[in-house]
């Protein structure tokens, strides 16, 4: 039987849930170098991980804490996005890869902030006043011919929400070509809702928010102020407010902690297999990758080999296996 010494050295921010309270606190920079807020994304992206992304009023103190001089405003990660209009009678399954179909440019105009479906099939961002016709969706269904259903006069879209969610599932919600050409179809050259809307809020990293100390009641209607959050540090309690993402502002970025974690393991092989082909060592990479979701690491995680230094022999002294070392991310 040939074995191979592996070790596993884990070099990540993301760990087996019993770690997370000790070791997912992030550390945050702040950045007195006034950008618009795309271009602080990009900045911190280069540099760190993202714009600041906060969970909790600690993470508000820390970079309260970080801030020496007058800063009335920085940029935040939070920032207005489009998102389908979800229910609890909803199909919707966490993770299922998205399909959009926005006409040149629409997706940017969240000011108009509500989604329709035009004569060719593309998506434009309009606004939600307008009176359109609109197309509903019954999520028990699965053939597009039956999923949806065309309404029967013109209302604005969140008339025409209430009148889908009352008799079906809500506004219809697009996900795939096919049902994106059903509904083409279904709306004979005019023009129809979706249940698309603008005014969903999102972090920078892709994490949805779930601390969002906005003062005093919330953030403005789409385009009033406008699309990004900005912390507004001289405010009591600190707060959040909405403003305009091309405004240049200074702004708060934020690193993930990493830790090293060193594992071993030995495998045994039969003689004649070949444990440096690369299909086996694929397999190996694959049976390791489960055993890491096994124990709770299941995001971030990427993996690839690496070598040590064989060590010189003496004559006396018999031949061994060099050691392969599993490294990630």
């Amino acid at each position: 039987m040939e074995r191979t010494l592996l070790c596993i050295l884990v070099l990540s921010g993301v760990f087996p849930p019993r770690d997370t309270s000790s070791l997912r606190k992030r550390l945050f920079n702040f950045v007195d170098e006034p950008k618009a807020w795309a271009d602080a994304r990009q900045h911190c992206r280069d540099r760190h991980t993202d714009l600041a992304a906060v969970n909790d009023e600690e993470d508000l103190g820390k970079l309260s804490g970080l801030i020496a001089g007058d800063v009335p405003r920085a940029f935040l990660g939070l920032y207005r996005t489009w998102g389908w209009t979800l229910t609890d009678d909803d199909d919707h399954k966490e993770g299922e890869e998205a399909y959009w179909n926005w006409g040149s440019g629409e997706q940017l105009k969240k000011e108009l902030h509500c989604g329709s479906v035009g004569e060719a099939g593309q998506w434009f961002a309009t606004n939600c006043s307008v009176s359109l016709n609109f197309t509903c969706y019954d999520a028990s269904k699965t053939a597009p011919s039956e999923r949806f259903s065309l309404g029967p006069d013109a209302r604005n879209w969140r008339d025409a929400q209430s009148y889908c969610r009352g008799r079906y599932t809500g506004l219809a919600r697009v996900r795939n070509r096919a049902e994106n050409e059903q509904l083409q179809k279904m709306a004979r050259g005019d023009r129809v809702w979706i249940g698309l809307s603008g005014t969903d809020w999102a972090w920078s990293d892709g994490a949805q928010p779930s601390f969002t100390p906005w003062r005093p009641r919330g953030p403005s209607a789409a385009g009033a102020l406008g699309d990004c959050a900005v912390l507004v540090l001289d405010s009591k309690p600190l707060a959040m407010s909405d403003g305009d993402c091309a405004e240049k502002l200074p702004f708060f970025c934020y690193n993930d902690p990493m830790r090293k974690v060193l594992l071993r393991l030995e495998l045994s092989a039969d003689p004649y297999a070949d444990m440096r082909a690369p299909d086996v060592m694929d397999s190996i990479m694959k049976w390791v990758e489960k055993k890491l979701s096994d124990k709770g690491v299941t995001e971030d995680v990427k993996l690839s080999w690496w070598k040590l230094p064989e060590k010189e022999t003496k004559p006396e002294e018999e031949e061994t296996e060099p050691m392969e070392l599993v490294c990630f991310p």
